[in-house]
């Protein structure tokens, strides 16, 4: 899961950078060739989003389904149930 959250982080601060990048002032005629270029590059990259919704689904599994003990001590069916997740 750490290469999952690695890739996004990277994707992120590769999009945030582009985005930056393309609110400096410059020159029209370079500035259209750059957003030519930079919409050929997101083009491919646009599975991010659905990619950061699984995450979160992930995330809100794992919370859903953590170990929860009804009594002091855990069963081995409680732990087991958690071992799977």
């Amino acid at each position: 899961m750490a290469l999952q959250w690695m890739i996004l982080t990277y994707m992120v601060a590769a999009e945030a950078a582009l985005a930056l990048l393309l609110t400096l002032p410059s020159p029209k005629l370079l500035k259209n060739r750059l957003v030519s270029l930079i919409s050929l590059i997101l083009q491919p990259a646009l599975f991010i989003v659905p990619f950061a919704g699984f995450q979160l689904l992930d995330i809100y599994w794992k919370n859903e389904h953590r170990l929860m003990c009804t009594s002091e001590i855990c069963t081995a069916a409680e732990r087991d149930r958690y071992e799977k997740s």
